[in-house]
């Protein structure tokens, strides 16, 4: 062990030596640190002429771990940094404790001064029933005058020390004494003992201000005290009385009672309280009522209300008729019960304090039956139906024609024509109602058909069948509908349909047929497409089936000859030729073929010489061809390219255009020269065409 004597930071070396002179040492450098902590504070103020005063501490220690406040009037803190409150005057010593490492520990203390009067009071008594007169007596020194707060409300000021005040209202007061001395320093003293001002309220409430005849009343106490309630005391009004916190009471006599209750508490505190509400016993009326008597829906009663003992006070009427509606008079309006049944009908008649009486009486309106005469039905002529009357005890039919009996519920009704009848229904208390059944009859009947038609095989005929009810048509086979008045078919071969119609009631049937001549699709066929030079003519054949008899082709207006079924057609351009051909059922077919028309030069003929001699043969150079339409522009160059003649828009074949062998009045000589010649064929194409031409004298 070795004891440091300084603050500061050691090494520590130890050496080894054995018996035989061998040595070995360890270090082990700044490993003891002594540091001796070092209290040290500042405050924000240290002197104050009046209270209170708020100081800020800051701590400057050093070498700490922690620290520890003492402000001087027995309160303290832990943190580094606090600030205090002095509410008093006196001279409070401050101390910093503060701990370091190793727990060593240093102090330091400062002094703050606050000035200011002081003193104490006391006060008797400290408790009582309400009102309570406290005297206050008060001890200080500096003080020129006081301010008495007694925590109820009220401040006093005034410059005697002894001092007197009534609290009035119970409850719990901590009274407090402000001294002021002469530079008006204001300092307050709270009492140290809280006065307690008991006291009680009497009060209560009772469920109901009226009784009718007589009836038990429940008193509810609703007494409020800061102190223990100990004792109740009640007077009912009529003799009665409880010591029961929440009593009950029965009054059975007619009059007017105020009840009263009296409240004690623990510490002697008393109140009373008499209800400005009387108890009110009054008589309830006493009443009956009467009606007219039960009847058939709908029914019509006079009810009537009467009163049995005399009532003088005013009296409230209540009618509840069990039919929907009420009334508040003595004698109500007559009421209608439309519905059968059983009703309760009530009259409550009230009197000006509440009191009632409450009379009832049975209502029955007796239903009117639910005749019902059976559905309304068909029959076969000459057949009988058996009717079936329900809902009521007795019944009565008409007309009597055609039943067999008029008094019975089930007759066998016998029409010979459509008649409706009528069926009367009594119940067992007499009421009556009235339904009926019309009966028709059915008669034997006559179809009507549709005629027999033709048709194209694949096309629809609609068939027609009018006069009954149900129809059943053969064969079905290609058919929409078998069943049908009107069924739609599509026969493959000539067909006579049958078809029998029925009634609904299955009474009678008829049988009627319908022909249908079915007419085979011709067969044609326009041959293949073709193809011709503009100008040339061809021969259109088509292949037809035997049935055909009309031939029809368009469009017509290249046809120039018409050999059934072939034609003869000269087109100026392409066209699609159409041939129709029908059969006596009119049944149609139709096929397409086409002819292109081109122009590609065969059909033109332009010369490569000519001698312009005159001796007439040929003299021209000139165009020639068929199927053309127009020579647009024709051209003819020298061998120089200098045009020698030109001309448009002519005909073909026309030597009055052609070039005579001149150039601007003078013959030319014999030479070759260039044609360009631009064509316009029927069908609208152009051909251009380029050449030599020579002139021969």
């Amino acid at each position: 062990m070795h004891n440091y004597l300084a603050d500061g930071i050691y090494s520590v070396k130890l050496s080894i030596r054995d018996q035989y002179g061998c040595t070995d040492s360890i270090s082990k450098p700044d490993v003891i640190s002594i540091v001796t902590p070092v209290a040290n504070f500042t405050m924000s103020d240290s002197f104050s002429t009046c209270p209170p005063l708020i100081v800020q501490f800051t701590n400057f220690s050093v070498h700490t771990t922690g620290q520890v406040w003492d402000f001087g009037d027995g309160t303290g803190a832990s943190k580094s940094g606090p600030s205090h409150f002095y509410s008093y005057p006196g001279i409070y010593t401050v101390t910093l404790t503060v701990t370091g490492k190793g727990g060593c520990q240093d102090v330091k203390k400062k002094n703050i001064v606050v000035n200011g009067p002081k003193g104490r009071f006391i006060n008797d008594p400290k408790a009582g029933c309400n009102p309570v007169t406290v005297k206050f007596n008060a001890t200080s020194e500096e003080t020129v005058s006081f301010i008495w707060d007694y925590n109820d409300g009220t401040t006093v000021s005034s410059t005697d020390s002894i001092i007197s005040h009534t609290y009035i209202n119970p409850g719990s007061y901590v009274p407090k004494m402000i001294l002021v001395d002469a530079k008006g320093c204001q300092v307050p003293i709270t009492g140290k003992d809280t006065i307690v001002v008991n006291g009680v309220t009497a009060t209560f409430s009772f469920s109901d201000t009226t009784v009718c005849d007589a009836g038990n009343i429940s008193f509810i106490n609703s007494s409020i005290s800061n102190d223990v309630i100990t004792g109740y005391c009640w007077t009912t009004g009529d003799g009665g009385t409880s010591t029961l916190k929440n009593p009950q009471h029965a009054y059975t006599t007619k009059g007017f009672y105020y009840p009263k209750l009296i409240v004690k508490t623990l510490n002697g505190c008393k109140d009373s309280l008499v209800s400005s509400v009387p108890v009110k016993v009054v008589a309830s009326p006493r009443i009956a009522l009467t009606s007219t008597s039960n009847g058939c829906t709908p029914l019509s009663v006079t009810f009537k209300g009467l009163v049995t003992i005399a009532d003088t006070s005013a009296l409230n009427w209540n009618w509840v008729f069990g039919n929907g509606n009420t009334s508040a008079i003595q004698n109500p309006p007559i009421q209608n019960y439309t519905i059968g049944g059983l009703y309760s009908t009530n009259l409550t008649v009230t009197n000006s304090s509440g009191c009632s009486d409450t009379a009832s009486k049975k209502i029955e309106a007796y239903i009117i039956p639910l005749v019902n005469a059976g559905q309304d039905t068909t029959i076969c002529n000459r057949t009988g139906i058996q009717l079936q009357a329900t809902g009521a005890a007795f019944y009565s039919w008409t007309p009597a024609a055609g039943l067999s009996c008029t008094n019975c519920a089930n007759p066998v009704a016998t029409p010979d024509s459509a008649r409706k009848y009528i069926l009367k229904g009594t119940s067992l208390q007499g009421c009556s109602a009235i339904d009926s059944v019309f009966i028709k009859v059915r008669y034997a009947f006559k179809m009507k058909l549709s005629k027999a038609d033709t048709l194209c095989k694949g096309q629809n005929l609609k068939l027609m069948a009018s006069g009954t009810d149900k129809y059943e048509w053969s064969p079905s086979a290609n058919l929409s509908n078998s069943n049908t008045a009107t069924p739609s078919g599509s026969p493959d071969t000539t067909t006579t349909y049958r078809v029998v119609g029925r009634d609904n009631q299955g009474c009678f049937r008829d049988t009627g047929f319908v022909f249908v001549k079915v007419y085979p699709i011709p067969v044609v066929n326009a041959g293949d497409d073709k193809t011709i030079n503009i100008g040339q003519s061809i021969d259109l054949v088509p292949v037809v089936s035997p049935d055909v008899n009309v031939i029809t082709w368009s469009p017509t207006g290249s046809i120039f000859r018409n050999t059934y079924p072939a034609i003869s057609i000269k087109p100026k351009q392409t066209t699609e030729y159409t041939v129709e051909a029908k059969n006596r059922g009119g049944c149609l077919a139709r096929d397409q073929v086409n002819v292109f028309v081109i122009c590609n030069g065969t059909n033109v003929f332009i010369p490569n010489t000519f001698s312009p001699n005159g001796d007439g043969a040929n003299d021209i150079f000139y165009p020639r061809g068929t199927g053309l339409f127009k020579i647009k522009m024709l051209r003819i160059f020298n061998r120089w390219g200098e045009i020698v003649f030109e001309k448009s828009s002519f005909n073909p074949n026309d030597p009055t255009f052609g070039w005579n062998g001149t150039s601007r009045g003078v013959k030319a000589g014999a030479d070759v020269f260039v044609y360009m010649i631009d064509i316009i064929c029927d069908n609208n194409s152009i051909l251009t065409y380029k050449g030599n031409i020579a002139l021969v004298q």
